[in-house]
C-alpha cells in the first residue's frame, strides 16, 4: 500500500528574477567630504572663523585654500604690501598682488632706516634667496601698472614727490579700480614744495571713492576723476581748495578736514547740489570762538540751502558747530535724518534749535555739553529711533520725550533706572562702562533695573573690567537673545553666572575682548580649550569671536587694567631700544 504522506523528493529550486547587487566599492580612506559642499556653505563657515583658524583650514585642504583666494573673501580682506618704488619684485609678491582685490601699499623708500647699510645687506640676502627668486628686472611700479591686476581698491602710503614720480599718470592702467586712497606723509629727507614744481595729475575714469590725506606736505596737483562721488579730503593750501571746488557739483558724500579758519569762510560760499552726507572738522580751533555775526548767519543759511539733498551731517569741534548748527536746524530740517556732533560746547539757546529737526531718525552726541544752562526737557522727535549719548549726559534729560527710542547707547551713570523706565520700547541697548567717574557704585545700585526692558533682545556691554561684574547685581533676562562683550575683560569663572542670567541666549559675541584665567591648561590649545568650556555653559548658543578677542592669564589682565599700564609699557619699550643700540 502506498503511503500518501509528505513527499520525500527534493523540491526544485525556483528561478529568481532579481538581479544581484553589484559588490560595494571599498570606501576611500581619507576622502575630503568638504569638497562636496557648495561654496555658499563654505563662505558661511569661513565667516565664523578667525584669521588663524582660516589659515589652519587652508593648510589641510586645497578646497579651503581656493575659498580663501576667492573674490568673495578677497573683497572682504586687505593685502598689506610693503615695498620700495624703483626696486624689483620677486615671485612671491607677484602672486600676492595678482590675487589681491583690496591692497594697502606702503613705500619703504620714505623711511631713513630703509637706506642704512644694515638693511641694504639684508635686502641683498633676500634677493639672492633661491626659494623666492627675482624673475626679471621688473620694478614694483611697472608690475603694479602693467594692466593685468584685478585691484578694485588700493591705498598708497608714500610721499608727495615719490607718488608724483613713480605713479604719475599711470593710474588708468588699474582698469578695475573703484576706490583710491593716498596717505602722503613727510619723507625722512624733508620736502620743499614750490609753486613752480611740476603738477601731478591724478586721473582715472572709474574711481568713485577718493581719499587724500596730505599731512600738510602736498605740492601742486589736480584731480581728473569724473566718476568721483565720495571724497575724503584735507584742506591746507590753495591746491586742496581748488580740488574741492572743481568736484563740488557731483559729490554725494564729503568728509573734509580744515587746517585754517580762512578755508572755513571759503567753504561756506560753495554749493553742493548733490551732497547727501557732509562731515567737517576744523583742526586748529580758537580757544574761545566768537559767536556768529548776522553776516555769518546769512552766509551759512545760503550754504545749507545749497545742499537740498542733505541727509546726514557730522560736526566736530565747538567752532565748526557754532558756525553751522543754527542754519542746519532752521533750514536743513526737511531732509536731514542723521546728525552727529563731537566735542562741542553749546550755549543753551543754540542747542534748543535741535528740536526743529522733526525728521531726525539718528542722533549721536559725543563729549558735548551745555555751558550756560540745564538739559533740554521733553524733547519731541517723532521719528527718532536711534540715540547715542556718549559722555554727553548734560545735554538731554532722560524723560518721556524719549519713549519712542528703539536703539540707545550711552555712558554708564546714575540715570540707568530712568532709562529703563522712560524707554520701554528699547530693543538694542549698549552701555559703555569707560566713564570718567567711578561706575562701580552705579552698577551696584542701578544695573538691576535692566530686566524691566521687556522688548530688549540685543544687549552690548562695553569696557567692562574684571572687578566690575555687573551680572552680580541683576536678575535673569530671558528676553535677551544676543549678548555682546566689546573691549571687555572677563574672568573665565564669571561665564557660569552669565549663562544663568541669560537663559534664552542665542548668540554670545566677544569683540576685542579678553577672557582671563587663573590656571593655564597643559597640553592643549588655550583658545580651543576655553571655547569648549564656554560651549558647556552655552550649549544652545552660537559663540562668535571677532576682532582681537583672546585669552590671557589673570595676572596679565590685572596689569593691563592699571591706569599706568601704557606708560609702563612705553618705558619698557624705550629701555629695550636703548639696550639694543648699546
Amino acid at each position: 500500500m502506498c503511503d500518501e504522506g509528505a513527499s520525500t523528493s527534493k523540491a526544485k529550486p525556483k528561478v529568481s528574477t532579481v538581479t544581484p547587487a553589484a559588490p560595494a566599492e571599498p570606501e576611500t580612506t581619507g576622502e575630503c567630504y568638504i569638497s562636496r559642499l557648495p561654496d555658499e556653505i563654505l563662505y558661511t563657515i569661513f565667516n565664523l572663523l578667525s584669521h588663524d583658524q582660516r589659515l589652519d583650514c587652508s593648510e589641510t585642504c586645497r578646497r579651503w585654500m581656493d575659498i580663501v583666494y576667492s573674490p568673495y573673501f578677497q573683497r572682504k580682506s586687505k593685502t598689506s604690501f610693503s615695498h620700495c618704488f624703483g626696486m624689483t619684485i620677486n615671485s612671491v609678491d607677484r602672486k600676492r598682488l595678482q590675487r589681491a582685490i583690496n591692497c594697502e601699499f606702503s613705500d619703504c623708500g620714505i623711511l631713513e632706516l630703509f637706506h642704512t647699510d644694515l638693511l641694504r645687506d639684508q635686502r641683498n640676502v633676500l634677493f639672492e634667496d633661491p626659494d623666492n627668486p627675482v624673475p626679471s628686472d621688473t620694478t614694483i611700479e611697472d608690475f603694479l601698472f602693467s594692466g593685468d591686476l584685478q585691484l578694485e581698491h588700493i591705498q598708497f602710503a608714500t610721499s608727495f614727490d615719490r607718488a608724483r614720480d613713480f605713479i604719475g599718470k599711470r593710474l588708468p592702467m588699474l582698469k578695475n579700480l573703484e576706490s583710491l586712497s593716498f596717505m602722503l606723509v613727510p619723507p625722512h629727507y624733508g620736502l620743499e614744495v614750490n609753486k613752480t614744481d611740476p603738477e601731478w595729475v591724478i586721473k582715472h575714469e572709474k574711481v568713485t571713492s577718493f581719499s587724500l590725506q596730505t599731512f600738510v606736505t602736498s605740492g601742486p596737483y589736480r584731480l581728473e576723476l569724473p566718476s568721483m562721488r565720495f571724497f575724503v579730503h584735507e584742506i591746507d593750501n590753495d591746491w586742496d581748495m581748488r580740488a574741492l571746488i572743481e568736484a563740488k557739483e557731483r559729490l554725494e558724500e564729503l568728509e573734509v578736514k580744515l587746517y585754517f579758519v580762512k578755508y572755513v569762510d571759503t567753504i561756506v560760499t560753495l554749493q553742493f547740489p548733490e551732497l547727501k552726507k557732509f562731515s567737517v572738522w576744523l583742526v586748529r580751533e580758537d580757544d574761545s570762538p566768537d559767536p556768529n555775526t548776522p553776516g555769518d548767519d546769512t552766509t551759512t543759511e545760503w550754504f545749507i540751502k545749497g545742499m537740498p539733498k542733505l541727509e546726514q551731517m557730522e560736526l566736530r569741534g565747538t567752532q565748526m558747530t557754532m558756525k553751522l548748527f543754527r542754519a542746519v536746524c532752521l533750514f536743513g530740517w526737511e531732509t536731514l535724518t542723521r546728525l552727529t556732533v563731537f566735542s562741542a560746547q553749546f550755549n543753551r539757546s543754540l542747542f534748543e534749535l535741535i528740536q526743529e529737526l522733526k525728521n531726525l531718525k539718528f542722533l549721536r552726541l559725543e563729549s558735548c555739553s551745555i555751558i550756560d544752562g540745564g538739559r533740554l526737557h521733553e524733547v519731541n522727535f517723532p521719528h527718532l529711533r536711534h540715540l547715542e549719548l556718549i559722555k554727553s549726559h548734560d545735554c538731554l534729560r532722560i524723560d518721556a520725550g524719549l519713549s519712542l527710542i528703539h536703539t540707545f547707547k550711552y555712558t554708564m551713570d546714575g540715570k540707568l533706572a530712568k532709562v529703563c523706565r522712560h524707554m520701554p520700547l528699547l530693543e538694542k541697548f549698549e552701555i559703555d562702562f569707560r566713564a570718567e567717574h567711578p561706575v562701580a557704585e552705579y552698577v551696584k545700585k542701578y544695573f538691576k533695573h535692566i530686566p524691566e526692558l521687556a522688548h530688549l533682545h540685543h544687549l552690548t556691554l562695553s569696557g567692562i573690567k574684571t572687578n566690575t561684574r555687573p551680572w552680580n547685581f541683576c536678575e535673569p533676562m530671558p528676553a535677551v537673545k544676543h549678548l555682546v562683550f566689546r573691549e571687555c575683560h572677563i574672568a573665565r569663572c564669571d561665564f557660569k553666572r552669565i549663562s544663568e542670567l541669560f537663559p534664552e541666549l542665542k548668540v554670545l559675541e566677544t569683540e576685542n575682548s579678553i577672557i582671563a584665567y587663573k590656571i593655564e591648561p597643559q597640553g592643549v590649545d588655550i583658545n580651543r580649550h576655553f571655547a569648549r568650556r564656554l560651549k558647556q555653559y552655552f550649549p544652545k548658543c552660537a559663540l562668535v569671536f571677532t576682532g582681537g578677542s583672546t585669552v590671557e592669564p589673570l595676572s596679565t589682565v590685572l596689569e593691563m587694567e592699571d591706569k599706568n599700564y601704557d606708560i609702563k609699557r612705553l618705558m619698557d619699550k624705550e629701555a629695550g631700544v636703548i639696550q639694543i643700540f648699546q
